[in-house]
This record gives C-alpha cells, structure tokens and sequence, in this order.
C-alpha cells in the first residue's frame, strides 16, 4: 500500500515537470506571434571553440527593388560624302563576345549630327549604321560601325574593323560610341536587322 501512495505522489510531481519542460522550450504553433527575421552575415570560418560567438548583432541588409534603370547610348554621325543620309542606328546586345539576337535601333533624318537610342537595358552593345533609302541619293544598306579603326582614328594604318562593345550603366548616358567606320570590307559588319 505504501509503494501505491508514494506512486499517485509521484505521477503528478511527473506530470508537473514535464509540463515545465515543455513550457521552457516552447514554441509558435500560428497563434498569432510575429516571426523574427532570419538574420544574415558573412562568419569567416574559424576554429574557434564552441563558447565563443562566430557573430553578434548581425542584421540583415535592406531589401530594395533590383530591377536596373534602363540607360542610353548616343554619338556623333558621319558619312563619306558631303552629306549625311538619313541613317538606322542599331545597337546590337552582346553576351560573352557574341550578339545575343537582341537589337534596338532608332532611324535619323537628312543630315543629323547625332544621335541617341534610349530604353537600353543595363550591359555591352555594338553600334552599327546603316543607311536607309529615302531619295536622298545613298545607296541603301551601306554600314559603318563604332570599331577599333573609329578610336585608332580612321587613318590607313587602322585595319582593325572590329566593334567595340560599349557599356551601357543603369539610369546612365554612355557617349562617345560614333559609327564612323565606313570604310571596312563588305560583311564586316552584322546585316541590318531591322531592315
């Protein structure tokens, strides 16, 4: 009998201390509370033994909206004649060296100066020009590129005729990228996609 009382002592004295256990250790099961923010930091990794903090007080960067500005890309216009022909800039998107088939273009009047293409995703373009009929006396589908023989200076000793890739920045106006190169061979230049 004696083994029985200490037994129903015992049980709730269990029942007690599991209960506190489990309040100690407890944890949200959707019951209204806010869950904290994860919170990141970069921890060099290290031997340091266990009692030591690896971070204190890190907290995580804002988050902000990553959608890039577009940019622009403008220049100056040329063409070997004593006029300027209405002409088709193109900028064509580069990727790893190569046209990635993504293009935007803007079309000039009769002896423009200059021109601008705007809404440019942030990366790297070629600029090519191609001249466009418009009875203004130019043949139609001539090019000249924004090459390595423009920034050596167009003199007979620049025979590089490849494009340079102009960097386009978020929000930002790259100048500076004038297709003047009309004097490279025929098909050094992409064709006209937009023709």
């Amino acid at each position: 009998m004696k083994n029985r009382n200490s037994f129903r002592i015992l049980i709730p004295i269990l029942i007690l201390s599991f209960i506190g256990v489990a309040c100690a250790f407890s944890f949200d099961l959707g019951g209204g509370t806010e869950t904290p923010t994860p919170q990141t930091a970069v921890v060099p990794a290290t031997t340091q033994p266990a009692s030591t903090p690896l971070v204190e007080n890190a907290t995580a960067a804002p988050t902000e909206n990553t959608t890039p500005t577009p940019g622009s890309i403008r220049g100056k216009l040329s063409y070997p004649s004593e006029f300027i022909p209405p002409l088709r800039i193109v900028a064509f998107r580069v990727e790893n060296g190569a046209w990635s088939q993504q293009y935007t273009y803007v079309d000039t009047n009769l002896n423009a100066g200059e021109y601008q293409i705007d809404g440019l995703q942030p990366g790297f373009y070629w600029i090519t020009a191609y001249t466009i009929p418009n009875g203004e006396g130019a043949p139609s589908g001539l090019a000249g590129g924004y090459s390595q023989a423009v920034l050596c200076g167009l003199n007979v000793e620049c025979t590089d005729h490849s494009l340079v890739a102009v960097e386009v920045k978020s929000g930002q106006v790259t100048g500076g990228a004038d297709p003047g190169d009309w004097y490279a061979a025929e098909g050094s230049f992409l064709p006209n996609p937009a023709s």
